[in-house]
């Protein structure tokens, strides 16, 4: 049992090794896997066994891997809305007291954004297919060719009858920013309890 474990451990460890690329980590898998392939104690089944647990605990790791992916996308998502959430938040707060900067001693300051509106087009298309018999498309729906037409004095007739532009409008809460001091030293301050 113990020629097993050492085996199969030993062909997964050279395996993994693999991921160097080069001729000597390959030689030492092949000639794991034909010391497997020319053993006699062990039978056929055992030796496909043997191989291919090496490969399936790969895809266990793998797989694995894939779901701390997915979970740590999941955790970046939420500290980067807990992050804009609290700067809103802190921004209001600082607001309601009439304070727009706030100086500091470990960081140089927190300040205050203004609170901005943005606008934007977007495309209506009224009359996809009028749109399309009349030049207007590449494979699809050519919406950028719309738009240009809609702006252009010369083609806006083409166009405005099955296609429209209108304002979006985007509020972008205040939010603020943290202004770190600039060290004279590469050393981090030290912080000392009181």
């Amino acid at each position: 049992m113990q020629n097993l474990i050492t085996h199969s451990s030993r062909l997964e460890q050279e395996l993994l090794a693999l991921h160097t690329d080069n001729s000597q980590s390959k030689k030492w898998f092949y000639d794991t896997v034909v010391a497997i392939l020319e053993n006699q104690n062990i039978s056929f089944y055992s030796k496909s066994d043997r191989i291919a647990e090496a490969f399936v605990s790969l895809d266990s790791k793998i797989d694995y891997l894939k779901e701390q992916q997915k979970l740590l996308a999941s955790l970046k998502k939420q500290l980067e809305i807990a992050k804009t959430n609290g700067k809103e938040q802190v921004a209001k707060a600082l607001l309601s007291f009439g304070i727009d900067k706030l100086e500091g001693l470990a960081i140089s300051s927190i300040t205050v954004s203004d609170a901005t509106d943005e606008t934007s087009t977007k495309l209506e298309i009224l009359d996809e297919k009028a749109l399309i018999h009349a030049g207007y498309f590449s494979v699809i729906l050519d919406t950028k060719a719309v738009e240009n037409a809609l702006i252009s004095a010369d083609q806006r007739h083409e166009v405005e009858e099955f296609a429209d532009m209108n304002i979006v409008s985007i509020h972008k809460p205040a939010s603020i920013r943290i202004n770190k001091r600039k060290l004279l030293s590469t050393e981090q301050p030290q912080i000392q309890a009181a």
